[in-house]
């Protein structure tokens, strides 16, 4: 149960600092601040407030690699050796314990670099420039300890495609998730987002989510016909099976996402102020974190094609 509960946070703690990444360079860059009146306030700066939600993001990412480390030493610990003595051996002599430590190396520096953006003057940049290379590389560790490791053939492929299918993740759910949190935030600290420029938000959001969502199912398509073997395993091998849910949840993610990107824009216009996002973007997430779920279960389900 641990296992599954800490590689769920870690996965949700990925895409949220994914997100906090493509907010502040893909989405602020074309339209940054509030809007009035509090446009250039530097206590509700939106890049602060991504910055702070991404050091968040990577403690999830942190308790949940810690999460992984216990149970992984429960499963493989000998009684009879101490137990520092089974954790250095763990973590320094196999190939899972390499990319443990290079995904918890990637999350110090990209806790520190999100500390650095959050805060204002000219250490914010120089800390969104490391933030972006730290969570570039923690997002290719997770591929490191996967199933693309362990495929019989094309595991440079395999390995390509899983850090484009989680950085996809993050673009799109993780970016949704962020902006949602910056608007949280900001209204905590009395800060006003105006109509419009939460429609420009959506606006710039909308590309990014339509390709992540091609880049996801190009990707899951692919890992699919790696580690399926046959297509009667979908519903024959618990793999598949755990496979086909993850694919069912999938479409709930996606017809969230397609109804919000035809209607978000026309409803918040017609919201009131202080502008909000609609609720079905509350419920698109709640079934990405389902998602993410069924996903921390199936990564350490034997693909049939490899048993």
């Amino acid at each position: 149960m641990i296992g599954t509960v800490s590689r769920w946070a870690l996965f949700a703690g990925l895409l949220a600092a994914v997100g906090a990444v493509t907010f502040r360079l893909l989405v602020l860059r074309r339209f940054p601040g509030f809007g009035p009146p509090s446009e250039g306030d530097a206590s509700v700066d939106p890049a602060a407030l991504a910055a702070r939600i991404g050091r968040l993001a990577l403690l999830a990412v942190a308790l949940g690699a810690l999460g992984r480390l216990a149970a992984e030493v429960a499963v493989f610990r000998d009684p009879f050796e101490p137990l520092w003595a089974e954790i250095r051996l763990l973590v320094t002599r196999t190939s899972w314990g390499r990319a443990w430590i290079a995904q918890i190396t990637a999350t110090a520096i990209s806790a520190f670099a999100f500390t650095l953006a959050s805060r204002p003057g000219r250490v914010a940049e120089p800390g969104w420039v490391l933030a972006t290379a730290g969570v570039v590389l923690l997002a290719y560790t997770p591929a490191l300890s996967g199933h693309a490791t362990g495929a019989e053939h094309y595991v440079t492929a395999a390995i390509s495609a899983d850090v484009f299918h989680v950085a996809a993740g993050g673009v799109w759910l993780g970016t949704l998730a962020v902006m949602a949190g910056v608007l949280h935030l900001g209204r905590r600290h009395g800060a006003v987002v105006s109509r419009t420029r939460l429609v420009d938000w959506i606006t710039a959001f909308s590309p990014l989510a339509l390709g992540s969502a091609a880049v996801i199912g190009a990707t899951g398509l692919f890992g699919a016909w790696l580690h399926l073997g046959a297509v009667s395993s979908l519903w024959t091998e618990p793999y598949g099976r755990r496979l086909s849910l993850k694919l069912l949840v999938l479409l709930v993610v996606i017809g969230c996402g397609a109804y919000n990107w035809k209607r978000s824009p026309d409803r918040v216009r017609a919201s009131g102020e202080p502008a909000r996002l609609p609720p079905t973007v509350a419920l698109e997430l709640g079934a990405a974190l389902a998602l993410l779920l069924v996903t921390a279960v199936l990564t350490v389900t034997p693909p049939p094609a490899h048993e």
